[in-house]
């Protein structure tokens, strides 16, 4: 006989388990909750969840992985943080540092590489890191703008509309250059004093290994890209996976996934439903207001759900591109990478209202300085 009211208390009961799962992926919880209850209403449809974005994001996740796995990252970082002697030059680096990787290996993953590195050379040196860490989430969202791999609503959106490479970048460059220039000019604040630090040193593991995944990291690009069949970049890394390091699907974040899947169905369930169809054509009417409307809902709900919401609605997938991107500024829920900033600074620090306050004013200022370059960039497109 199972024992019922024991696993009870161990899961939904047990203050870690709610810490770990319910809080932690409350985006995750909502979802499944929204799609339970208009699969009430409306049966839900198989056909409704895009299964080529869940693969590729699956793959991503893993070749990026390895990448973390084997400091690759962290090599990078502490080769070019080894000679400087100010908080405010770190900072540069780290800004630009974390907007680089941010495009290429998405905006969560390099601020989980990043910001530990962050705060051991603050500790090392002997300043207070909080500054550094709140413009690197801000970097990591803005350089993650740059590529569709960047962020899980670049992906979802390039396959989606069917963007042609040269097309997103061309978007989205302009406002990626004056979102690194601005988090530059933030950190002008940081001290110049001088400051004596020895970079950890760190060494590249298992090169052999490390090789064979960037190999997968190419295919599943070339399958991104659309040049082969995403399929191939799915088998391809998870059969290496599964021979070279099958705790990489350990640490997999199955609940972004999930949450993708269930996004997938609550959209497509209220897409259905004509009152609700008939609102969000409205607020969707035109790349400005697309832009705006998609970038103060991500202040509320993030913005991959966002993206996912309103790109059941529209056409105008550039003002949606820009939008969800700007979106990512704001409130520390706009963006998942803003929270995992945040986790790592108070694992260490602890927790912080000075964080939470310096973080909403100073993102918000991003927000709007955002929506007016994007308004501007928008309308001397042409677009209304």
């Amino acid at each position: 006989m199972p024992d019922i009211s024991g696993a009870i208390y161990r899961t939904i009961l047990n203050k870690g388990f709610i810490k770990r799962h319910l809080v932690k992926e409350m985006m995750f919880w909502i979802s499944l909750l929204l799609a339970l209850i208009t699969s009430i209403i409306i049966p839900p449809r198989i056909e409704s969840i895009d299964w080529r974005v869940i693969a590729e994001l699956l793959s991503l996740m893993i070749v990026v992985q390895a990448l973390k796995e084997y400091k690759v990252l962290e090599k990078i970082a502490t080769i070019s943080l080894s000679n400087l002697r100010s908080a405010r030059s770190i900072g540069s680096v780290i800004v630009i540092l974390t907007a680089f990787m941010g495009a290429f290996i998405t905006n969560d993953v390099a601020l989980i590489a990043l910001v530990p590195l962050t705060m051991t050379i603050a500790e090392k040196a002997k300043f207070e890191p909080m500054w550094i860490v709140i413009i690197q989430s801000q970097a990591a969202n803005i350089g993650s703008a740059l590529t569709p791999i960047g962020n899980p609503q670049n992906l979802f959106l390039f396959e989606k509309y069917e963007i042609g490479i040269w097309e997103f970048s061309s978007l989205m460059l302009p406002f990626v250059v004056f979102g690194v220039c601005w988090t530059l000019l933030m950190n002008l604040l940081n001290t110049k004093r001088k400051i004596v630090f020895d970079a950890p040193s760190l060494e590249i593991c298992e090169p052999q290994k490390l090789g064979i995944f960037i190999g997968c990291f190419l295919v599943v690009m070339l399958s991104v890209f659309r040049i082969i069949d995403f399929r191939v970049g799915l088998v391809l890394t998870v059969v290496v996976t599964i021979i070279l390091e099958r705790r990489f699907f350990q640490k997999i974040d199955y609940f972004l996934l999930g949450t993708f899947l269930l996004f997938f169905v609550f959209i497509d369930n209220i897409s259905r439903m004509e009152i609700i169809a008939n609102m969000m054509k409205s607020a969707t009417n035109g790349e400005i207001r697309t832009m705006t409307r998609s970038a103060l809902l991500s202040q509320f709900i993030s913005n991959v759900p966002a993206a996912i919401l309103f790109s059941s609605f529209t056409g105008s997938y550039k003002g949606l591109l820009l939008g969800v991107n700007i979106g990512g500024s704001g409130t520390i829920i706009a963006s998942l990478a803003n929270l995992i900033a945040y986790r790592i600074y108070v694992k260490e620090r602890g927790r912080n209202l000075r964080y939470i306050a310096v973080f909403t004013v100073s993102s918000a200022i991003t927000l709007i300085l955002s929506l007016i370059f994007g308004y501007f960039r928008l309308k001397l497109a042409g677009f209304q």
